[in-house]
């Protein structure tokens, strides 16, 4: 059968294009570049693609099942068709109803840039936290105390977020919003949960310092959805956006504002819980009425991923532990894999330790400065840290066994911790640059060390 092209005119702009064989009225439209809303990307899940049939609705076949779906819900009247959904069988005149000057800028920005999307119907996990008791803090401190105390968090906290995998969706005021999953990872629901044990984990190191330097108590407290959410484009021409839409992100901030009721600062809805149930230990199981809502949910405080899976998803082995000498020692790593003067920085849950190679011995030590709750030696590359152009050098270690802290030029004794000599502090006991930690000179704290061992070939830590 001869097919011959179906003409179809659009108003209020009296734009003619033709539609082909098979062809629906959006994607006619579409391809003869005429401006044509639509938020789901043409699948029946909105309506912002409906036309009015002004002439030869007979030509127009009954709705299919998703078109009259949408159809019932809003109540259309028989001449209101989808343009994504309508495949005319007859020439039509019909009227776009969503596109007005606006609508034109949008959809015409939708069509000239393949980085922005109309909206995709995605499953996703989304991510919330906020600082705890922020109003208090931020009456506490100058406005650009509080900047700079939130970019140094945000700086860490959005590190992790995408080393995991997430998209950084906005910062609103001292909250932040991720989501995971906007690329169909299928693992996103961990890794969404692996941040937020992660961001957990750093604010706790962030903890000393941030007391040290304001006498705060800085928390946070974080809440996770996972669902159905429409990932789009949203913002009005340089000032787009992408971001999520739907009721998984009234819920995750609504989780995540439940904390404070319930005492946690880590919780996660029953529906992400059942998609990692067997990869997490969990503690508190809460039940709570979430603002907003009649009914009572299930909500699940997480403590950290089980070993096997950290393991698996944060390439960190477990460490073998035992006791010995009433003291819990931790297997580091073979004796011979650091060479003489060779130092490394290891990873435990709440803090680092530095651990050096020593002539004829190991020094372990806490690589945080006890006075200024500042890292003794920097985690990034050397390259980086040159780039950075940083006022401090790191801290170097002396051939009796001295730890000079880089921050204010005191030795530590790498055996004992105790400070072996003050030195560069003003007279009235503060370091220079860092007086507003006040005066350090009286601060007994020692630097924490910790005992090792060889034992069948391996390094072994003392941690308690």
């Amino acid at each position: 059968m001869f097919w011959t092209m179906i003409k179809v005119t659009a108003l209020p702009d009296q734009m003619n294009f033709e539609v082909a064989a098979g062809e629906t009225l959006l994607e006619a439209a579409l391809r003869s570049g005429v401006p044509f809303a639509h938020a789901c990307g043409g699948r029946a899940k909105c309506s912002t693609c409906r036309v009015w049939v002004l002439d030869g609705v007979e030509g127009c076949p009954n709705r299919n099942r998703d078109e009259s779906l949408m159809a019932e819900r809003l109540r259309l009247a028989d001449e209101v068709r989808l343009a994504c959904q309508l495949r005319p069988e007859g020439e039509l005149r019909v009227r776009r109803l969503v596109l007005d000057e606006t609508d034109l800028v949008i959809t015409s920005q939708l069509l000239s840039s393949p980085e922005t999307r109309s909206g995709e119907s995605k499953q996703v996990a989304v991510f919330f936290s906020d600082v705890a008791d922020f109003t208090k803090l931020s009456e506490q401190l100058s406005p650009y105390d509080v900047m700079y105390l939130l970019n140094r968090y945000f700086a860490q906290v959005g590190d992790i977020i995408e080393r995991n995998g997430g998209f950084i969706d906005n910062f609103i005021g001292d909250g932040l919003m991720a989501i995971f999953g906007i690329d169909d990872q299928r693992d996103a629901p961990l890794r969404a949960v692996n941040a937020a044990i992660q961001t957990v984990a750093t604010v706790d190191r962030l903890k000393p310092f941030f007391a040290s330097m304001y006498g705060i108590n800085f928390d946070i407290r974080i809440g996770l959805h996972y669902g159905e959410a429409v990932i789009g484009t949203l913002g009005f021409a340089g000032n787009q956006r992408l971001t999520a839409v739907g009721d998984v992100v009234n819920l995750a901030s609504r989780i995540e504002a439940a904390n404070k009721d319930a005492g946690t600062r880590l919780l996660i809805s029953e529906a992400l819980h059942g998609q990692i149930a067997d990869k997490v230990e969990v503690g508190d199981f809460v039940r709570v009425r979430l603002r907003g809502t009649c009914e009572r949910t299930s909500l699940f405080e997480v403590i950290r991923l089980k070993p096997e899976c950290d393991a698996e998803l944060n390439a960190r082995q477990p460490r073998e532990t035992i006791r010995h000498a009433g003291r819990r020692w931790v297997r580091a790593f073979p004796e011979d894999e650091l060479q003489l003067h060779e130092r490394r920085i290891l990873d435990f849950e709440d803090y680092d330790i530095v651990v050096v190679r020593r002539t004829d011995s190991y020094c372990a030590f806490n690589n945080a400065c006890p006075h200024l709750h500042l890292p003794f030696y920097e985690r990034r590359k050397p390259a980086e840290v040159k780039t950075l152009n940083l006022p401090h050098t790191e801290s170097t270690i002396t051939s009796d066994h001295g730890l000079v802290c880089r921050w204010h030029q005191s030795c530590f004794d790498l055996f004992s911790g105790e400070i072996r000599n003050w030195a560069q502090l003003q007279q009235d006991g503060t370091a220079p640059g860092y007086e507003h930690t006040g005066d350090i000179s009286k601060n007994p704290a020692r630097l924490t060390v910790y005992p090792c061992r060889i034992q069948d070939g391996y390094l072994w830590i003392g941690l308690d």
